[in-house]
């Protein structure tokens, strides 16, 4: 049984396989545990398996003689006509066994699957859950993850995968159309596999999709500083100014006392501190449709608080609780300290949370910093980029890794904010903090003027991380009914209209 922590923006259960438990610094984009348990009880499990089957994959695609690895995946045929689509969707950086639920008819995708007579697919994606090409997750067995080949991964399997359960093989594309629909991570897939192989996939759907490498990415935040309630925001402003104070200022013994009082005390360096204090922000990505956990636990604490000292005591009253919780059979030290490069965090390859550590360190970075000085911040300064840049040596030995993510690569690569893509959906949430770094990010782009075909825009209003894939509750909101409308029509024509073409041309 592997220890449940709860760390910075990182609420996911299965990070660690250490014996004791730890709160790992880096980021990630996932979908929560307790969104997926929601979903687990809002349309049950799987009535009956839909794998998994097992995908033969070139470990290096750059490599005619590579070895190939068993890259797992579920496939529900259930409601398949000849001519159908194939709706592709990869979790993205998680184990996907989880997502056998995406395969039932009670979710967006497999909803879309359904009435448009098609197949849905779940793929996993490459040194994640049990498709691994490598025993471990060290440097040398994590060199051939980046997205590259993950995207050659999904390109491969599209053109010559044999669906099990089908009275007759299913036609290569163009003649049977792949739809890749993602969400967070999973949805910059979806378009750079638009953007990279328009010959074979037919149409994406990018949510909450980040497709613009940052390195300095203190937009995070700014959602939360914007929408979150306003007392709140204004104490926790508040706080992290008197912390900046003292961490900031000479005095040792101000600082020893401010770290006791969060019962930190143990933390020798300012910024693992600093990380300890964000705990709470990534509530805020917790949210769904049904729960604001950062309102109803964390801002709750200043209810009836008043002043710069109660709030500071409301504030670490919280970050108390949270951190026993998370680090339950660890000292503070063992769980929040960064700086020992002896750390199980550091040295333990079997850790499959270094999978999207790797990917931060060579490709992505995102970063989660404060903001530049003179900007309204709501976690500490001493939390900067080089807190996360530190890191990746230690992690993985400096000779294997670049002195910086290549987050500029993957913009002139990919597009970034202007990727162009036709038969695209994209679907962002008003309040998510990762759509500051989507095309739809208030700092992106105009895309007005482009003059642009096929491509609808969708902003959810008051929504947070991928909302669009809930469904199945009469309570959910219209907007997200409203969006299951637009991607099933719109999808519906696209369809329709290449079978008038296609039949026109055959004519």
């Amino acid at each position: 049984m592997q220890p449940r922590v709860w760390g910075f923006l990182l609420l996911v259960s299965t990070l660690l396989a250490t014996s004791k438990a730890m709160i790992h610094p880096f980021a990630r984009k996932t979908m929560l545990d307790t969104q997926m348990e929601l979903f687990q009880k809002t349309v049950g499990r799987p009535e009956k398996s839909h794998g998994p089957y097992y995908f033969d994959q070139p470990i290096d695609h750059s490599d005619p003689h590579s070895k190939t690895f068993k890259q797992r995946y579920w496939a529900n045929t259930d409601w398949y006509k000849p001519g159908g689509p194939v709706i592709l969707y990869c979790p993205g950086e998680q184990d996907a066994s989880a997502f056998g639920i995406y395969g039932t008819s009670n979710l967006s995708m497999a909803l879309l699957a359904k009435d448009l007579d098609g197949i849905i697919v779940i793929i996993e994606h490459r040194s994640y859950g049990r498709s691994l090409p490598a025993p471990d997750f060290s440097a040398e067995s994590l060199k051939t993850l980046n997205t590259k080949d993950a995207l050659a991964d999904l390109a491969n399997f599209i053109k010559t995968v044999k669906i099990p359960k089908l009275k007759t093989p299913l036609p290569p594309p163009p003649e049977t159309k792949w739809i890749v629909y993602g969400g967070s991570y999973s949805g910059s897939l979806a378009a750079w596999m638009r953007y990279k192989y328009s010959d074979i996939v037919f149409a994406s759907i990018p949510a909450s999709a980040p497709v613009e490498a940052r390195y300095n990415f203190y937009e995070y935040f700014e959602p939360i500083r914007k929408y979150g309630p306003k007392k709140c925001i204004r104490a926790i402003e508040a706080v992290v100014q008197h912390v900046d104070r003292i961490l900031f200022g000479t005095s040792e013994k101000s600082k020893a006392q401010l770290k006791a009082q969060f019962g930190l005390e143990d933390l020798k360096y300012d910024d693992d501190f600093a990380s300890a204090l964000t705990t709470p922000m990534g509530l805020w990505q917790e949210m769904s449709p049904y729960a604001n956990p950062f309102k109803d636990e964390f801002c709750a604490v200043f209810d009836h608080a008043s002043g710069l000292k109660s709030y500071v005591e409301a504030y670490s009253k919280f970050v108390k609780r949270y951190i026993e919780r998370s680090c339950e059979g660890a000292s503070v030290k063992e769980c929040l300290g960064t700086h020992n490069a002896q750390s199980s965090m550091y040295t333990n390859v079997t850790d499959p949370s270094r999978s999207w550590t790797w990917q931060t360190c060579t490709e992505y970075a995102y970063w989660q910093v404060s903001p530049p000085k003179g900007h309204p911040s709501i976690v500490s300064r001493k939390l900067d980029q080089n807190y996360y840049q530190r890191m990746c040596p230690l992690f993985f030995g400096a000779g294997n890794v670049p002195a910086q993510p290549r987050w500029k690569e993957i913009n002139e690569e990919y597009g970034g904010w202007n990727v162009k893509l036709t038969k695209a959906i994209f679907i962002d949430g008003e309040w998510d903090p990762w759509r500051t770094l989507s095309v739809q990010s208030p700092n992106a782009p105009d895309r007005s003027t482009w003059h642009e075909k096929d491509v609808h825009y969708v902003i959810l209003p008051k929504s947070v991380h991928c909302w669009d894939v809930y469904s199945g509750r009469s309570s959910l909101p219209s907007s997200i009914k409203n969006v299951h409308k637009l991607m099933h029509d719109t999808l519906k024509t696209w369809l329709d209209e290449a079978k008038s073409t296609n039949t026109t041309t055959h004519v």
